[in-house]
């Protein structure tokens, strides 16, 4: 039987990444923050698993009670994230090739949009994209990128995804 799933999709992870960087507030985007963005993308559920949630966000606690819970169930999320960075990251190639992303900003280790223009039927199909209505889409590129995102109290130790005990603390 084969199963279709969006995480091992390089197509739909460019789909994604573009979505992010079209609809987001900030100009750039770091890109180890991108990739959990990407993640609880397709993962929105596991946005209830962030433990402490960030005070800040606090606002957003009953848009995440309403997602709903998905059929499929990870049991190890941070394999899951890691299985997921090739996928991201040939995405990424197949953007800074087509000079949709800056590459000075890749090489600071940024993800940022160029001028490039989008084929017409794919900016309207991101304009269009149910997800830019989401409210706890919006959170995650508009809100995430606010957060403080390394040592013990940022997001990478928050979410259980990344490594974050040699990160330099925040001062």
């Amino acid at each position: 039987m084969l199963i279709y799933h969006p995480i091992h999709d390089v197509n739909h992870c460019v789909y994604r990444l573009l979505l992010i960087l079209e609809t987001t507030q900030h100009s750039t985007i770091d890109i180890d923050l991108y990739r959990i963005v990407d993640f609880y993308t397709i993962f929105p559920s596991l946005l209830k698993n962030i433990k402490p949630f960030p005070a800040e966000l606090s606002a957003f606690k009953r848009v995440l009670k309403e997602i709903p819970d998905p059929y499929e169930r990870l049991t190890n999320v941070k394999r899951t994230m890691h299985e997921l960075e090739p996928i991201q990251t040939t995405a990424i190639q197949n953007l800074l090739a087509k000079n949709i992303i800056d590459l000075e900003a890749f090489r600071a280790r940024k993800l940022e949009r160029t001028d490039t223009k989008l084929p017409q039927e794919i900016a309207v199909g991101l304009r269009e994209s149910v997800l830019v209505n989401e409210e706890w889409f919006r959170m995650l590129i508009n809100e995430f990128p606010t957060i403080s995102f390394t040592g013990r109290k940022g997001l990478k130790a928050r979410t259980g995804l990344m490594e974050f005990r040699y990160d330099v603390e925040p001062v």
